[in-house]
């Protein structure tokens, strides 16, 4: 069984080699299906490090989840094939199927607060992959390399050519930034999204005919719908953003930057009710990822959720998933997934019998953040504390594994990369000017929602790394040659 999944990824190495659409000029032949190995042995030490940090010899959370959720899908089609059409397409998806097929999952339903379920889609996904795969983890996470190599050429041959550098030094570079190269390395969402991301950045820079930009536009959209909704509202803000720099200011910065925050907060105080729904959409975002992260238990009572912190087990008998109140204490009615206010409420003992719908110990990489609440005002007096938390934190002192020192080291060299590039900065033309700008956007958009959001530093430095890598494209792009830089190559 081993011998498979080698010919596979070998086969995959070699198409990369001789297929003439992943070539790229000036570069050896070699340079991207190399690139794939070292993204495949990447994902194998990020299955190594899951399975010495929470002890057991297989993938856990996220991961697990996907591919054994991914083969309850797969496995309808054995059953009917009409219905497996159905749940992977969503055309006649009925919650009797749902009940039917896939009543063991967990990531199925995400609840009334996700508007589009991108969990959903990488159970697909990997349903499609388990009817070749043989239900082996290293065909599922060749694939998910292959996907995200094509999608570092996208991004490469997207900017090298704005960029004054060594280019073999570049490439090298690039495929290389840990947070980019670790989270794109594994079975979860962040190879479709990276693959999202570089098709619009093509359709953005690369130098295609117009139809193939138009195409490569809606292909990275459309995946990134899919698959990661937030970052195309980034991308959308940040289209938005380039049209006033670009073509009703002339690149006026200060201009545009001070015509945009009117027009956001004119937005915000006139449109009362849109201006509420994605505050208490954050709210909420918020408000679900602290509980997680401070780990707790919800017990079903009726129709509604109660929610209890670790601190307060000591009130409660747990036996299996069910709960027992021993002492009166307070607590959160809340609809889990739902978009309704959590409403605090003081509990006695009666006696009741509930059951434990989520229970878990919370994570290790939690910190505390000021919750929004509904509150407009609130939310823009959190706009510093969310940009620290998002762009440098974690800080030593900081909660977390070791790990958290990797993400330190990349976060303090990064801005020292930034600040290094501002003094050595070189002139720019028109075209590099907009580029800077909407990397710019782009991070400050998706660092924002991040920090507003996410309490956890673990799955911060995961979110982040498309920001992150937005802004050393923004260093590469405005520092000057560094002194190996003797050699020019043109770009596919």
């Amino acid at each position: 069984m081993i011998l498979y999944p080698i010919v596979f990824i070998l086969v995959l190495f070699l198409l990369i080699r001789y297929w003439k659409i992943f070539q790229l000029d000036g570069h050896s032949q070699w340079s991207l299906p190399i690139a794939f190995l070292v993204k495949f042995c990447v994902g194998l030490l990020l299955i190594y490090i899951h399975i010495e940090t929470y002890g057991v010899d297989e993938l856990s959370h996220d991961g697990e989840t996907f591919l054994k959720e991914g083969k309850l899908l797969h496995d309808v089609f054995f059953k009917s094939p009409a219905d497996y059409l159905r749940l992977l397409t969503g055309i006649g998806e009925t919650q009797e199927l749902i009940n039917e097929y896939l009543y063991m999952t967990e990531y199925w339903d995400a609840g009334d607060l996700t508007i589009i379920n991108d969990s959903k889609n990488v159970i697909r996904a990997h349903s499609i992959i388990h009817f070749f795969s043989g239900n082996s983890l290293v065909i599922h996470l060749g694939i998910m390399c292959f996907i995200s190599t094509i999608a570092f050429r996208n991004i490469y041959i997207s900017f090298a050519q704005y960029i004054d550098q060594n280019k073999t030094f570049l490439f090298w570079l690039l495929l290389l930034i840990p947070s980019t190269i670790f989270w794109t390395s594994s079975i979860l969402k962040e190879p479709f999204m990276f693959l999202g991301l570089s098709f619009v950045a093509r359709a953005a820079y690369h130098n295609d005919s117009t139809a193939k930009k138009v195409m490569n536009a809606v292909i990275g959209c459309i995946l990134l719908l899919l698959y990661k909704p937030y970052i195309l509202v980034c991308v959308v803000l940040t289209g938005i953003a380039v049209l006033f720099y670009d073509r009703i200011f002339k690149q006026r910065l200060i201009l545009t930057t001070t015509v945009l925050l009117l027009l956001a907060f004119g937005s915000a105080y006139f449109l009362e009710v849109p201006r509420n729904k994605v505050v208490h959409y954050l709210s909420r975002k918020q408000f679900d990822f602290v509980n997680v992260g401070k780990g707790g238990v919800h017990v079903l009572s009726d129709s509604s959720f109660y929610y209890f912190q670790p601190h307060q087990y000591k009130y409660l008998f747990i036996k299996g998933n069910k709960v027992i109140l021993l002492k009166e204490t307070d607590a959160y009615i809340i609809k889990f997934g739902s978009i309704e206010k959590p409403v605090p409420v003081h509990l006695k003992p009666e006696n009741k019998v509930w059951t434990s719908v989520y229970n878990a110990p919370g994570c290790a990489s939690f910190i505390e953040t000021t919750m929004i609440m509904n509150s407009p005002e609130q939310l823009i007096r959190n706009i510093p504390e969310a940009l620290v938390n998002a762009l440098i934190r974690p800080f030593p002192n900081d909660p977390g594994s070791n790990l958290k020192y990797l993400a330190l080291v990349e976060t303090w060299l990064l801005l020292g990369f930034l600040i290094a590039a501002v003094f050595f900065r070189r002139s720019l033309i028109v075209k590099q000017r907009s580029m800077i700008f909407a990397l710019g956007v782009f991070a400050l958009a998706l660092l924002l929602l991040i920090g507003w959001t996410t309490p956890v530093l673990g799955a911060i430095a995961r979110y982040r790394f498309p920001a992150q890598l937005a802004l050393i494209l923004i260093g590469l792009i405005i520092l000057k040659p560094l002194k190996m830089n003797k050699w020019k190559s043109s770009y596919s």
